[in-house]
C-alpha cells in the first residue's frame, strides 16, 4: 500500500483539513503533536465520557422504531402501512447478520466518531432492494469521479485495505453528520481532539498517580545512616508485621530513634477531580448530551432532570431523527413512492411517554376534551381495542359557540315552559 493511501485510510476525508491545520500550527509555532493525530476513535472510546455519550446516542436511536406512513392527498390523513420492502428492512432485518436495532446503533456510532455513515444497498438481479450492509467510516473514502464528477465511495476491505470496492451514489445510503458542504460530515473526534485528548491525559495521570504509589502513606526517618543489615531487617520486619490487610491497625515498634511521618498527596489537592469533572462536561457539550445521562449528577436535581431529559429529546435526538429520516426518504424511496404519499418517520412516542400518573392525567384530559377515543388511548398503551364503540369521540354538553344557545339550554327552556303551563292549568 502506498504511503498516501495509508494516511488516507487513517484520516479518511479529514486528511486535507488536518494538513491545513498542521501548516498553520507549524508556521505559528504551536505544538503540532497535540493535533488530531494524537487521538483516534479507538483511543477516544477508552475515555469514559466519550464512551458514555456515544452509548447514550446510539442506544436511544436504536430503541426508536422507524415507521412507514402513507398520506392521503384528498383528506391529508396518514396511515401506518407495511406494503413496501423498505419497511421490513429498516424495521426488522437490514441484512442476515443484523437486527434493525444493531444496524441503527452501528450507524450512530459511525456518525459519533467519524461524522458519516455509509451502507451498501444489497440488490437482486432485477435491481430490487434486499437489504443494507453498513461499513465502518474508517474504511470509506468519499470523493468525486474524475470523469463523471459524481460522488463515489471507495470501500477498503482486508487488514491492509488493499481490496477496494468502488460504489456509486445509487449503490449506497449515505447519512452525513454535521457538515459544511451538505455532503460529507465532519468527525467530532477530529475537531474535538484537543478536548478529548486532554481528558485522556487526565485518566493517564490518575492511573500513574496510584500505579506509581505517589499517594504513599508516609516515610521512616532515622537520625543517622542505617547500616545494610539493619536496613534489610527493617524492610523485612515492615513487610511481615505491618503490610497487608491482616496487619491493618497493628501498632509499630520503632528503635534507634526512628520516627514515622505520615503524608499524603490527595488528588483534590492537585485539582485532579475538578479538572476531570470539567473535561466530562466539555465532552458532554460536544455531543450535546445532558451530564446526568452520562453519570455526572453534581448539578442535577429531581426537578431539573425531567426538563433536561425533555431537552435531550427536543434538541439532541430530534435533529438526529430528522437527519436520518431525510436521508432515508431521499435515498431509499423512489420519486413515484414519495409522490404516492409514502414517507418514513421515527416513532418518538416512547421517549415522550412520561410516568404512569402523567400519562393517566393526559389521557383523561384528551378523552373528556374529545380529541382521543378509548381505542386511541389503548393503542398508545399497546392494548387491544374494545371494538367499534371504542372509536366514539365524546364532547362535553356545555361546549358551545359564543353567542349561541345550546341544545341543553333549549331543552331546559322547554321543560320550564311545560311546567309553567301545567301550573296554570291547575290554577284554572
Amino acid at each position: 500500500m502506498k504511503f498516501f493511501d495509508k494516511v488516507q485510510l487513517v484520516f479518511g476525508n479529514n486528511f486535507e483539513s488536518y494538513m491545513e491545520e498542521y501548516r498553520k500550527d507549524f508556521l505559528s509555532g504551536n505544538d503540532v503533536t497535540t493535533g488530531p493525530a494524537s487521538v483516534s476513535a479507538q483511543s477516544a472510546l477508552k475515555y469514559s465520557a466519550v464512551w458514555a455519550c456515544c452509548r447514550v446516542l446510539g442506544e436511544t436511536l436504536a430503541s426508536m422504531p422507524i415507521m412507514l406512513y402513507r398520506r392521503d392527498k384528498d383528506t391529508n390523513e396518514r396511515d401506518a402501512v407495511r406494503d413496501l420492502r423498505i419497511y421490513d428492512i429498516l424495521h426488522n432485518a437490514p441484512n442476515e447478520e443484523m437486527s434493525a436495532g444493531s444496524f441503527k446503533e452501528a450507524g450512530m456510532m459511525n456518525l459519533n466518531l467519524g461524522g458519516n455513515f455509509v451502507a451498501q444497498r444489497l440488490k437482486n438481479s432485477k435491481g430490487h432492494l434486499l437489504g443494507l450492509k453498513p461499513y465502518r467510516w474508517q474504511n470509506v473514502i468519499i470523493d468525486r469521479n474524475k470523469t463523471t464528477k459524481k460522488l463515489q465511495y471507495t470501500i477498503r476491505n482486508g487488514k491492509d485495505g488493499t481490496n477496494k470496492l468502488v460504489l456509486e451514489r445509487k449503490d449506497v445510503v449515505h447519512i452525513p453528520g454535521l457538515t459544511l458542504d451538505g455532503i460529507i460530515g465532519m468527525s467530532p473526534i477530529t475537531y474535538a481532539s484537543r478536548t478529548i485528548g486532554l481528558g485522556v491525559s487526565y485518566d493517564k495521570f490518575s492511573e500513574n498517580l496510584y500505579k506509581n504509589s505517589v499517594n504513599s502513606p508516609g516515610a521512616f526517618t532515622v537520625p543517622n545512616e542505617m547500616k545494610e543489615p539493619a536496613y534489610k531487617r527493617l524492610k523485612a520486619n515492615i513487610k511481615t508485621n505491618y503490610a497487608g490487610l491482616k496487619n491493618t491497625g497493628t501498632p509499630m515498634l520503632l528503635e534507634g530513634g526512628m520516627e514515622f511521618k505520615a503524608f499524603a498527596i490527595k488528588p483534590a489537592d492537585a485539582q485532579l477531580l475538578e479538572s476531570k469533572k470539567f473535561q466530562v462536561e466539555d465532552v458532554a457539550r460536544i455531543y450535546r448530551v445532558p451530564p446526568h445521562m452520562i453519570g455526572d449528577l453534581s448539578r442535577s436535581t429531581n426537578n431539573n432532570i425531567e426538563h433536561q431529559s425533555l431537552e435531550f429529546v427536543m434538541y439532541t435526538m430530534l435533529p438526529w431523527f430528522k437527519r436520518w429520516e431525510s436521508a432515508i426518504n431521499q435515498q431509499l424511496l423512489t420519486k413515484a413512492e414519495r409522490k404516492a404519499g409514502y414517507y418514513m418517520e421515527f416513532n418518538m412516542t416512547a421517549l415522550l411517554r412520561g410516568d404512569l400518573k402523567t400519562r393517566a392525567e393526559h389521557y383523561a384530559s384528551a378523552r373528556t376534551s374529545g380529541y382521543m377515543s378509548v381505542n386511541d388511548i389503548r393503542k398508545l398503551e399497546n392494548m387491544k381495542g374494545i371494538g367499534p364503540k371504542g372509536d366514539i369521540y365524546i364532547q362535553p354538553l356545555n361546549y358551545a359557540e359564543a353567542g349561541t344557545v345550546s341544545d341543553t339550554d333549549n331543552s331546559n327552556a322547554k321543560l320550564i315552559d311545560s311546567i309553567s303551563d301545567m301550573i296554570k292549568k291547575n290554577k284554572e
